[in-house]
């Protein structure tokens, strides 16, 4: 009888002590909130540090300076945040202010951020193991689905008056999911070829009645093209 009574008690202490410790970090995490003006779900990271200064050129997604833009770290999503995405190494920066007012920029642990958003374009996390990149740009979802990963190479330049390491133009890699299976295209004819010959006349019309031309395909236009082809 002691003995049921002595593991009932601990299995009780157990529970609440488990419990105890749940209200506690959640509460020392509102107080830091409060102070700090930080959650600490968002900022979670490591420092960032800068490219070589040397270097021509930057390794950024559209711009080097920080865009506004949305964010989903498990599941919470933050708003208005400066980000900056580095498309060479595949990070995400998170651009802070900290409570001594000073700016501070940290990588953000890449597999608790969901998505985001910058400059209206949609990123989420890769799941398909076929793509390289961490994070790659959503263009449509349905019974297709598209996505485009982004990247710029680091180079060496020994000619002309730019000699050293430079970063080239970004460039994109188109993907198309069919039938469960990653699809990567680059122009009118492989996209074509992941389609069923009866379907193609009606995919090649469409694309000349809209004028798409592949190399200079925007997302929007990539959009309009995978959208005609789910509803074919």
């Amino acid at each position: 009888m002691h003995k049921i009574l002595l593991f009932i008690s601990i299995v009780l202490y157990t529970t609440l002590a488990g419990v105890g410790q749940n209200l506690a970090v959640d509460s020392l995490r509102g107080e830091f909130d409060k102070v700090y003006g930080l959650d600490v779900l968002l900022n979670n990271g490591r420092k960032y540090l800068a490219e070589n200064s040397s270097i021509i050129g930057h390794p950024f997604f559209r711009s080097s300076m920080s865009l506004v833009g949305d964010i989903s770290v498990a599941g919470k999503v933050f708003h208005k945040q400066r980000l900056r995405y580095n498309i060479n190494k595949q990070e995400l920066i998170l651009v802070y202010t900290n409570f001594n007012n000073q700016q501070n920029q940290i990588i953000l642990n890449s597999e608790v951020v969901d998505s985001f958003v910058v400059d209206k374009d949609i990123f989420v996390l890769n799941v398909f193991p076929e793509i390289p990149q961490k994070f790659i740009q959503f263009i449509y979802k349905g019974n297709l689905a598209c996505y485009r990963g982004w990247n710029k190479e680091l180079q060496f330049n020994s000619t002309g008056s730019k000699v050293g390491y430079q970063f080239v133009e970004a460039k994109c890699k188109n993907y198309l999911i069919y039938k469960g299976v990653v699809r990567q295209f680059k122009n009118k004819s492989s996209f074509l070829d992941i389609f069923e010959a009866n379907r193609r006349s009606r995919i090649r019309k469409f694309i000349s009645m809209n004028n798409i031309r592949f190399k200079e395909m925007d997302a929007e236009d990539l959009k309009l093209l995978v959208s005609f082809c789910d509803n074919l």
